[in-house]
Formats: structure tokens, C-alpha cells, sequence
């Protein structure tokens, strides 16, 4: 049954007065998502810490996860920013059009200014109106996809994580279900249709047909540019977590002492390689803290099976989590009686404790470095390889 044109105008009339006062809102929703959102990259740069290290995820899907949240959260920053200055502007001219309603009195102008053509405040009011709303739907287009995507994503490495996969197979999947996607999109009417009816294409094609199709590909990739700093930013350090790769020379130069010393990471941040309550030490031990990766510890067999063809790579048969380290003193081999695992620091952090022994060394600073036997997983034809990694971590300490 059609509705009556009563009803129909009932609803216009909603709709008008809904989006004359949307401002309130807007404002409302603005102010409360950016609280959230420069507070949530930190908390999930610490979650995919921690599938890292103590579920086994690999770097690569932990850092797609994180890139593709980076870019959602970097696009909804902009836009909400830029909306809230806008809002601020237009409530100045909005304050204008109420102080003076009559606008331009050009009899009280100078006399050269007489003959310029002014726009009334409301013209302004009104642009001001019409962008600040455009760049608040403007997000919807960028962000569902991608969060669709990384949903997809997430659910796969869900599947990797349960059966103990390599990222290789789930990689393959996840890439030729989006490039089999985007040519059914192509080809399959029934999926442009599904696609064309959902919420992100019925916005872009909203923004497409009012402000051009050229402008709105030019608008969306300036977009991602511009997101960019801030998704480096949300990544910064998180390539130290990589348990396969060296350290950075520039970081394992100038060690940052809050990623070794408890005492200087009072936020209770992870630590990525190995670290230490105190930097001063004054008793006859060092306690010498490794940072414990599930997957690390879950590669022992294929590192067994490789050794004896890796006639580079000096190391004894791996038994333990222990045997992928090599702890140097001042360029001296050393090892700790034992090696025990333990929860330690602020995070609570799995981790192998051992103590290094220190009461033969004179008063002054000394140097504990730290080697790392690691396996590469099979990754599109490379992989399955052993790599010495000689840089791996390293920090000073004083002996008092």
C-alpha cells in the first residue's frame, strides 16, 4: 500500500526540521568520537603486542590489521577535525547574521568600498552549512569498505591462529577472494547491484554524481596522503616487535633506555626483546629478562630440521626457547645457570628470566648484547629459512 500524501508530507517535514537543526549533533558525535579516537590506535597497537608475542600472530598480519585500522581512524580524524573548525566558523557567522540582521549598510561605508558588490552573511551562513554536512557523511565511503575488509581479514586469521597455519595460505585466500570480488563487481550484475545497495556505494555515489566522479578519485586519494603522517605515526615502533629482523642501526646505536629498563617505562608498555629492572646495578647478579613469541618457540622443529643445511649459521641443536639466544657480555659469551619463565614488568609479560653473573666486572658502564637465532615461515615462494640476526637487541648498564 502506497503511502497517503499526508504521510508523505509528515515525513518531508521531519526530515527538513532533522536536517536543520543537525548541527547540534553533529557537534555532539564530533567532539566525543575524536576523545575516542586518538586514545584507541595506542590501545590497539598494544593488542596486536600482544596476539604477537604471546598467541603466536605473525608480523605481516599484525601489521595489515594495523595499517588498515591506522587508515579508518586516520580518515574519521580529518574529517571530524576539519568538521569541528568548520562549525566553529560557522557559528561566528551564524553570531553575525543575529547581530546585525540587516547585514551590509553600504551608506556607512568608506566611499570606496560603496561600489563592491558584497555577499550577504547568510550566503556564507549557508555555504558554511552545506560543507560542514558534506564532510560529515564524507568518511562513510572510505571507512566501511576497509573495515569490511579488515573484518574479513581478522575472521581469517582467526581460522590461522586456531589451526596453526602458515600466514602464506591465508594470505592467498584473502587476496583472491578481493581481486575475485572486485571482477565480479565488473562482470556479475547482481553483485554491482549488491554493491551499488549497500550503505558506503549508495554515499559514494551520492558524492560522485554532485561533485564529479574526477574530483571525487582526486578528493580520495589526497585523502589517503593526507592520512598518512598519522598512520605512520600510530606505527611508529611497532617494527621492533618483528622477532625476525634486527634491530634498526640508528636504535641499536643510541638504545632507547625506556625499551630495557622497567624503571624508565613507567607506562607498563611491553618490551619487545629483553630488558631489566635498573640500569644501575649494584648487586652480583644481573636478572636479564627475553621476551618470550609464542611462534618463536613454536618453530624449534623446523629450526632443528634446517640447521644442518645452513652451513653459515654456527648453532647448536635448539632444545628450548632459551637455545635461540646467545647473551654477550662486553663481547664475552655468557648463560645463566637457569633459565626460568615468568610473568614480569608492569604488562605482566611472558618472558624467560635469567641472572647473568656480574660481581667479577670493576665499577663503570658494560655492555650486554644479545643474539637471535629465528626462523622465517614460507611467505609467495620465500622463506623457510634460518637467519643469524647479530643485532637483535643490546642496552648498557652501570655496575656500581
Amino acid at each position: 500500500m502506497e503511502d497517503s500524501p499526508i504521510k508523505k508530507q509528515q515525513d518531508m517535514t521531519w526530515l527538513e526540521n532533522l536536517q536543520k537543526n543537525s548541527w547540534e549533533p553533529e557537534v555532539i558525535i564530533s567532539g566525543i568520537s575524536l576523545a575516542f579516537l586518538f586514545v584507541i590506535p595506542s590501545r590497539l597497537f598494544d593488542f596486536s603486542v600482544i596476539l604477537i608475542q604471546d598467541y603466536g600472530l605473525e608480523q605481516i598480519p599484525a601489521s595489515l590489521v594495523l595499517v588498515y585500522f591506522s587508515v579508518i581512524i586516520s580518515v574519521f580524524k580529518i574529517f571530524l577535525v576539519t568538521h569541528l573548525l568548520m562549525r566553529f566558523v560557522w557559528a561566528g557567522m551564524l553570531g553575525i547574521t543575529y547581530a546585525f540582521p540587516d547585514g551590509i549598510v553600504k551608506e556607512k561605508l568608506f566611499k570606496m568600498s560603496q561600489s563592491v558588490d558584497y555577499h550577504p552573511p547568510q550566503y556564507y551562513l549557508l555555504k558554511l552549512e552545506r560543507w560542514c554536512s558534506m564532510l560529515y557523511g564524507a568518511p562513510l565511503m572510505v571507512a566501511i569498505p576497509i573495515f569490511t575488509f579488515t573484518a574479513y581479514l581478522i575472521g581469517l586469521i582467526g581460522i590461522y591462529l586456531a589451526f596453526n597455519l602458515d600466514f602464506e595460505i591465508i594470505y592467498v585466500i584473502f587476496m583472491a577472494t578481493l581481486i575475485g570480488f572486485s571482477i565480479a563487481t565488473l562482470v556479475w550484475s547482481k553483485t554491482k547491484t549488491m554493491v551499488g545497495k549497500s550503505m558506503s556505494g549508495t554515499v559514494g555515489a551520492v558524492y560522485q554524481s554532485n561533485l564529479g566522479k574526477w574530483f571525487f578519485v582526486s578528493f580520495s586519494l589526497a585523502l589517503l596522503v593526507l592520512a598518512m603522517p598519522f598512520i605512520a605515526q600510530d606505527l611508529k615502533g611497532f617494527s621492533s616487535y618483528y622477532a625476525n629482523i634486527n634491530t634498526g642501526d640508528s636504535d641499536y646505536e643510541w638504545p632507547d633506555d625506556r625499551r630495557y629498563f622497567e624503571e624508565y617505562n613507567p607506562d607498563g608498555k611491553r618490551f619487545a626483546r629483553m630488558w631489566t629492572p635498573h640500569k644501575r646495578v649494584s648487586s652480583e647478579v644481573l636478572d636479564l629478562y627475553l621476551a618470550r613469541y609464542e611462534r618463536e618457540e613454536n618453530s624449534i622443529p623446523q629450526m632443528n630440521a634446517l640447521l644442518p643445511e645452513s652451513d653459515s649459521i654456527q648453532w647448536k641443536k635448539v632444545e628450548s626457547l632459551a637455545d635461540q639466544y646467545r647473551v654477550y657480555l662486553n663481547d664475552s659469551l655468557v648463560n645463566a645457570e637457569k633459565w626460568v619463565k615468568v610473568k614480569a614488568g608492569l604488562a605482566g609479560q611472558k618472558a624467560l628470566l635469567g641472572q647473568i653473573p656480574i660481581d667479577h666486572l670493576p665499577s663503570g658502564i658494560h655492555e650486554v648484547r644479545l643474539e637471535k637465532l629465528t626462523y622465517l615461515p614460507p611467505f609467495l615462494g620465500g622463506g623457510n629459512e634460518l637467519r643469524h640476526r647479530k643485532k637483535w637487541a643490546r642496552f648498557e648498564f652501570v655496575k656500581e
